[in-house]
Formats: structure tokens, sequence, C-alpha cells
């Protein structure tokens, strides 16, 4: 099983690189055998690597309307959708262009509620603040799908 989580996001940009910040995080401390984290920035180029995943997880700043740091994790038909209000902050161009692509692997969207998105290198208090809850989050969904027999396998 291939699981790559890819960072998505403008880190010129305030809040809006959060999904880098949370690759960045994940490279420092290493991922177990089978998964592995791209930087994909502001580009739908990373799509192809992704081809031969079983399973890729996208991390974006996400508007829904909570508060600033809240975490969501999103089908990509919820990411996608156009009249309910669930949007990426870059309209999951990726996830778009990996679909377009081939069918194959499960995708889900790990989206965080920005709070500033303006031309900065820093993150808001909050969204740096959920920087660690996203990776433990991430780190324990890779463990868990370890843990299962490959049949088990889920996409969600």
């Amino acid at each position: 099983m291939r699981t790559v989580i890819v960072g998505v996001g403008n880190a010129l940009m305030q809040d809006d690189g959060v999904g880098v910040r949370v690759v960045q995080a994940l490279m420092e401390l290493g991922l177990p055998e089978g998964a592995e984290a791209i930087d994909a920035g502001t580009s739908t180029e990373p799509a192809y690597d992704l081809v031969s995943a079983d399973r890729v997880l996208v991390v974006d700043a996400a508007r829904l309307g909570g508060p600033a740091g809240t975490i969501y994790r999103l089908t990509v038909e919820e990411a996608t959708e156009v009249g309910g209000g669930v949007r990426s902050c870059h309209d999951m161009g990726l996830v778009q262009t990996l679909r377009a692509i081939t069918s194959e692997p499960c995708v889900a969207v790990l989206g965080i509620e920005p709070k500033e998105i303006g031309w900065g290198l820093n993150l808001s208090a909050e969204v740096e603040a959920s920087i660690p809850r996203v990776v433990r989050f991430i780190r324990q969904e890779l463990h868990q799908e370890l843990q299962r027999e490959p049949k088990e396998s889920q996409c969600s």
C-alpha cells in the first residue's frame, strides 16, 4: 500500500501555506514505510507522481466558516462541491488533475480553516497551533492503515 500526503498552498500568502507547512513537519519527523510526503505548493504537476499511489491525502487551507485552525476531513466531492460552500483555497485543482489521470487511488482532503490570507510568510497563531494536531492525525491514520489487511483498506 502506497500512501502519499500532498501539501498544497502558497507559503507566501500567510495561512494559505498551511498544507506545505504540515508536509514539511511530516518530512522532519519521518514517515513509515509505504508513505511519503510531497510539497506541491500551488502546482498541479505533482499529480503525475501520484498515479501509482493507493491512497492520497491532500492537505490544504479550506474555508468552511469555522474558527481559524479548525481541521476538516473531507471527501473529494465535499472539497470540490460548488454549491455547498465547501471550498479549498485552491479549488482542488490538484485533486481534479489526479482524477483526470486515473480514478484508482482513494483521495481524501484535510482542510484547515485559515484566518489570514494575504501577503506574508507567517501563519496566524491559530493555524500555526493546528499543525501538530494535523500531523498527529495523519500519523495515526497511517499507523491504522498499516494495521489493516490490504483487502480491508478503506477509501475515506
